[in-house]
């Protein structure tokens, strides 16, 4: 599996915009590429940070993705709309290791 993380800077003021952006890439966008997995989003308590994390079933699938996505019309628009109030530095990354927590005893 191969994970596209995303983190953002964004004003405090607009990340609830920025939210709400890519939670509409990841469902109108990115979920209807071959080899999606799972996106989600994760917004920091101090509002200037915002993380789009999103699973490929492997390097080839993310790579042939982000390939179809740049010729994209919809994609362009989308990160148009995110590139106005933040600044990404996407990374592609291997998951090397999923560590599960235990549930409390009662």
């Amino acid at each position: 599996m191969t994970t596209m993380i995303n983190p953002f800077i964004v004003d405090a003021a607009d990340q609830a915009e920025l939210v709400a952006i890519e939670v509409t890439g990841i469902t109108e966008i990115a979920s209807a590429m071959p080899g999606f997995v799972r996106g989600s989003i994760h917004r920091s308590l101090d509002g200037t940070r915002v993380v789009n994390y999103i699973q490929w079933a492997d390097g080839d699938s993310w790579a042939n993705a982000h390939s179809a996505l740049t010729h994209d019309e919809r994609y362009r628009a989308h990160m148009a709309r995110v590139q106005r109030i933040a600044t990404a530095n996407p990374h592609a990354y291997e998951v090397v290791a999923v560590i599960e927590g235990r549930s409390p005893k009662s």
